[in-house]
């Protein structure tokens, strides 16, 4: 489903051009799930803006499904580290926001947004304000608003770093759930080495900027909430940290 070409991608800085990503190729079927770690200012949120079709590539190519990338697709969406969530609006309406976006039915929007809420475990505080709400909570209706849309590609930049550890690890098997039941493609960036471990089924490793990938793990054992206990998450762990470090 995603073709990533030869990109690259710069910006500017004090009237200096400074270059972002390098020759970053990668394919990801349809389906799959996919975690891009590195260091900071590696360009890995430069590529998921890129892949959302919020910012312009300066090379190279990207196709979804086939067909080259076009801004305001409506079958992606993304989630964002800082919620997006608008603090006048209760949690209901954050979540409808989307589809009243796009003009759909006020019942049909209802029908979506109770659906998306309940399966997240929020419905009780849909008339709740963000203030009022946890980061968890917060980032629940950030996914719920997501999951309204129906996407066929949903990208993540940091969703889960503000939280505390339990909160997170509940979130990531919640996202995990949600993938086994929709099966859209999942594209994640991370700077936690377990998180990238157990959401993605392959791994992108990115270089200091100007970032270009050094390493694609394969990580098809993903996709039970007891990897974490496996030896071999341990193991996989144990790799990514090593490439990471510089070990190879």
């Amino acid at each position: 489903m995603v073709e990533v070409k030869g990109l690259e991608a710069a910006y500017m800085h004090k009237n200096v051009r400074i270059p972002a990503l390098r020759e970053v190729d990668f394919t990801l079927e349809s389906g799959k799930t996919c975690a891009i770690i590195g260091p900071s200012g590696s360009g890995k949120s430069t590529l998921l803006y890129i892949l959302a079709g919020l910012l312009k590539q300066t090379r190279g190519e990207v196709r979804l499904n086939g067909e080259l990338l076009q801004p305001k697709r409506r079958e992606t969406a993304l989630i964002l580290q800082d919620y997006g969530l608008l603090p006048w609006k209760t949690a209901m309406q954050n979540t409808s926001l989307g589809l009243e976006i796009r003009g759909v039915p006020r019942e049909e929007c209802f029908q979506a947004v109770k659906e998306a809420m309940t399966e997240l475990g929020i419905w009780e505080f849909r008339n709740h304000y963000p203030a009022q709400l946890s980061g968890g909570q917060r980032q629940r209706v950030a996914i719920a608003r997501s999951l309204t849309l129906k996407p066929d590609l949903l990208l993540m930049d940091e969703p889960f770093s503000s939280l505390d550890a339990l909160t997170r690890e509940g979130l990531q098997n919640t996202l995990l759930d949600f993938w086994k039941k929709k099966r859209a493609t999942m594209i994640l960036v991370t700077h936690s080495i377990e998180e990238a471990v157990f959401l993605g089924q392959r791994i992108l490793i990115f270089s200091a900027g100007p970032g270009r990938i050094l390493h694609i793990i394969a990580n098809e054992e993903m996709g039970n909430s007891s990897y974490r206990t496996k030896p071999l998450f341990y193991e996989r762990c144990s790799h990514v940290r090593k490439i990471l470090g510089g070990g190879g």
